[in-house]
């Protein structure tokens, strides 16, 4: 059964990330006509089909969150909305399906309310995956997410990595929020470019926490891709670094709030 995102099946996240090694899309736009990805149910289930062909066993669905755009609750009710049409259509046992945000980043981040963060994060966890801008980041845009991390406990993941890299200095402050305990999510897609492949697989050399998602949108040409990006990395750096990668994505996904969970 999915369970619903106001906790009445309480037990069914722990099993989702129960043991076993499985293969986790940590970012799509797959919920049916929340944001600029899927616009109905039937698109999302073909979407979910395609996943599952993949061998993708846990999708973590992420629409963009926008602060100046609506409030957390408002979206918070919006996601809750779209997620129930998608369970009515989807009965697939594979994906499994969790609900997350891709978060936009913006000022003060760090000193919301724990309750707001916590309807942010994959559901569940404290796991919160950010879009930062994209633009040159400043060091308080990355003291605020060292906050998160180290003050507040959040575990944060920085949303596709490699789309900030155009922008001045951003791969040195990258570079130190690495550093902490985050975890970077590089788009499948970016291992199947001549260009910008060498730049993902640089990241997976230095041993840093690496997720994969597919950020997909449609069926067409912002499609789910891990599986050729998973063979990639396979073949370039062996089964093990991708073993580490799926094992890096279930810790993330068991970094339980298990307080919420019990609500």
């Amino acid at each position: 059964m999915t369970e619903t995102l106001d906790g009445s099946d309480k037990n069914s996240v722990f099993q989702k990330i129960s043991a076993g090694r499985k293969t986790v899309d940590f970012h799509s736009h797959m919920l049916p006509g929340i944001d600029d990805g899927s616009p109905d149910a039937e698109t999302s289930v073909q979407m979910l089909h395609m996943a599952a062909e993949q061998g993708v066993d846990i999708q973590i669905l992420t629409p963009h969150y926008y602060p100046w755009r609506e409030t957390v609750e408002s979206f918070s009710q919006r996601r809750s909305a779209s997620f129930q049409r998608l369970s009515d259509a989807w009965k697939m046992e594979k994906p499994a399906l969790l609900c997350g945000a891709e978060v936009a980043f913006f000022s003060n981040i760090s000193r919301q309310d724990t309750d707001l963060i916590h309807t942010l994060c994959v559901e569940g966890s404290r796991t919160l995956l950010i879009e930062m801008p994209f633009q040159s980041w400043t060091s308080d845009m990355t003291d605020e997410i060292a906050t998160l991390s180290l003050d507040r406990g959040f575990q944060i993941v920085l949303a596709h990595i490699e789309r900030y890299l155009r922008y001045k200095h951003n791969r040195t402050y990258l570079e130190q929020m690495a550093n902490l305990p985050i975890i970077l999510q590089i788009n499948a897609e970016t291992f199947l470019r001549y260009f910008g492949a060498g730049k993902a697989l640089n990241f997976v050399k230095t041993g840093h926490k690496i997720l994969l998602g597919s950020d997909a949108h449609n069926l067409t040409n912002r499609k789910p891709n891990l599986a050729a990006a998973r063979r990639r990395i396979a073949n370039k750096f062996g089964g093990d670094v991708l073993r580490t990668m799926d094992e890096t994505a279930m810790d993330a996904l068991r970094m339980i709030d298990r307080e919420r969970i019990r609500r």
